[in-house]
């Protein structure tokens, strides 16, 4: 059996502004020197075909996206027919949202690098932030997203059985890392890898 190496990069994906090690700059020398096959986006494939990147997250419109430009890099959008929103909620709960966004920016903020925040302490973090997040808007808000991130997870199955062999990163908001990469692993035919072993 030939084994297809998928590895998947998350990002905080406006908390990219910040000057930090872990920005936009920083995200395209990585990207460029793991030169992937296939590199999967959420997007959907309508932003895709029309090329309507300014709806788009920076990491994709202003560093990846002009990347795969200039490269040969293949783009392939994994998203749904609808971009995922953002969680929100008025009162109390809307509130609590924006303190735990202001968070996620701290945590951006002080991450040395692409690792640290694709793993240990502050991936565990960012994801239970995000986490809360969801719970805090409601119901609707926490199936869309468990269904979204189902839908990321089964379009990079699909690529890879189409594609044995390739190399594939998926670069998708840090909440959907920690539900991507297990589900992935379920699968002979894929092997996860960290993005440094791509």
């Amino acid at each position: 059996m030939v084994r297809t190496r998928v590895a998947v990069l998350g990002t905080l994906a406006e908390f990219h502004r910040e000057p930090i090690p872990y920005d936009l700059g920083a995200l395209v020398r990585l990207v460029n020197e793991l030169r992937p096959d296939l590199l999967c986006l959420d997007m959907t494939r309508d932003q895709w075909q029309q090329r309507k990147f300014d709806e788009l997250p920076p990491e994709y419109r202003e560093a990846l996206l002009p990347l795969a430009h200039q490269t040969d890099i293949v783009v392939v959008p994994i998203a749904g027919d609808r971009p995922l929103e953002e969680p929100t909620a008025t009162g109390w709960r809307g509130k609590m949202i924006a303190m735990l966004r202001r968070w996620l920016a701290n945590l951006q903020r002080t991450a040395p690098g692409p690792a640290a925040i694709n793993e240990g302490w502050r991936h565990h973090v960012a994801d239970g932030l995000y986490s809360l997040s969801a719970w805090l808007t409601g119901g609707d808000a926490r199936h869309a997203w468990q269904a979204h991130t189902a839908h990321l997870t089964q379009q990079v199955l699909e690529i890879a059985r189409r594609d044995p062999g390739c190399r594939v990163l998926v670069v998708v908001n840090v909440r959907h890392c920690h539900h991507i990469r297990p589900a992935l692993r379920k699968y002979p035919e894929i092997d996860v890898v960290p993005y440094s072993q791509l």
